[in-house]
């Protein structure tokens, strides 16, 4: 269930999530870099950023049901269900990133960013497009084979990075494993089945996560080694973010209570001794009209006539529709 949204920053957004028997859990997004379970949340600003205020609206005590990754895309949506309706959250981990929202047909509500481009929009009443798609997984040596032999690239590293969604890390480490010189403007056939199979076990690589030179990795590298161990890629990614986030204290200032209650009583003293006043000047204008009941009467029927010089002379001031009678 949706416990609460936080937007500490434009480019963040915190999901507080929280599950029976398990507990609260907060969900970081970052579009572009970085997803993953957060144990440290930056404070929020001041004053509520709109698009955490829109969310809030909509998601608020929804239920996350699923969560889909398309492919092997960058792209991971979260579906929430309401008793009256659904909505699917979606991050965008390439380029600069994004987060949109989406009914259940995939029309946009809202997104982080607005952005256009030439043959794909994001922006509201827009229905939601994925961006062409990359092969990461193929069926065969073949189809492999034609994603490398068709690019344009300047080297197989760069052909691997862009064409296969490896990004340049993984493309690195995979010519390193096939034992190929990542610079290479071409590749034989014998050289393409070594890359062939390589990929398809850097794909089914067991986890086994640390951080290598500020690196957060999921598994084992020859292209990095040492650095520390981590219980899972999570905690890996968790540990590495956590330097740069300024962490929300949940610690309350002491208050002396007894002090509290003194503030509090001097407070009401003085309440009272402004209501004895009013009481005491109240009871004398109510003395005078009693004892002058037929003078006042005989002033305010001048005043009716408007005879303002002879109220004048009798030392009556006349300020809009009150007199003023000095006791």
């Amino acid at each position: 269930k949706v416990d609460q949204i936080y937007q500490p920053s434009p480019e963040e957004l915190i999901l507080s999530l929280h599950k029976i028997n398990i507990g609260k859990r907060l969900l970081r997004v970052v579009p572009g870099p970085a997803l993953y379970l957060t144990t440290k949340k930056a404070p929020s600003p001041k004053e509520q950023l709109n698009f955490c205020r829109f969310l809030r609206k909509r998601l608020d005590s929804t239920k996350l049901r699923q969560i889909v990754q398309k492919n092997f895309e960058r792209i991971v949506e979260f579906h929430f269900e309401s008793k009256e309706t659904t909505f699917i959250l979606i991050t965008e981990f390439f380029s600069k990133g994004n987060i949109i929202l989406c009914d259940k047909d995939y029309m946009i509500i809202s997104a982080l960013q607005v952005q256009l481009w030439k043959d794909r929009k994001i922006k509201a009443q827009v229905k939601y497009e994925y961006p062409p798609s990359k092969n990461m997984v193929f069926e065969s040596f073949e189809q492999f084979s034609e994603s490398i032999l068709s690019s344009n690239k300047e080297n197989i590293v760069k052909t691997l990075a862009m064409n296969l969604n490896l990004g340049g890390l993984y493309a690195e480490e995979l010519c390193a494993r096939a034992k190929i010189d990542k610079t290479l403007k071409t590749v034989n056939e014998k050289e393409l089945k070594i890359l062939f199979e390589e990929l398809k076990n850097l794909l089914n690589e067991p986890i086994e996560s640390s951080i290598v030179e500020d690196n957060p990795l999921p598994f084992n590298l020859i292209t990095k080694s040492g650095g520390n161990k981590c219980s899972s890629y999570n905690e890996a990614l968790d540990s590495y973010y956590s330097q740069y986030v300024k962490i929300e204290t949940s610690e309350e200032p002491v208050i002396d209570k007894s002090q509290k209650y003194l503030n509090l009583l001097k407070d009401q003293e003085e309440q009272l001794k402004t209501f004895e006043k009013s009481i005491e000047e109240n009871k004398i204008k109510g003395d005078y009209i009693y004892n002058n009941y037929m003078e006042i009467q005989e002033l305010v029927e001048l005043f009716k006539s408007k005879k303002l010089d002879e109220l004048k002379k009798r030392g009556i001031e006349v300020e809009g529709k009150n007199l003023l009678i000095e006791i």
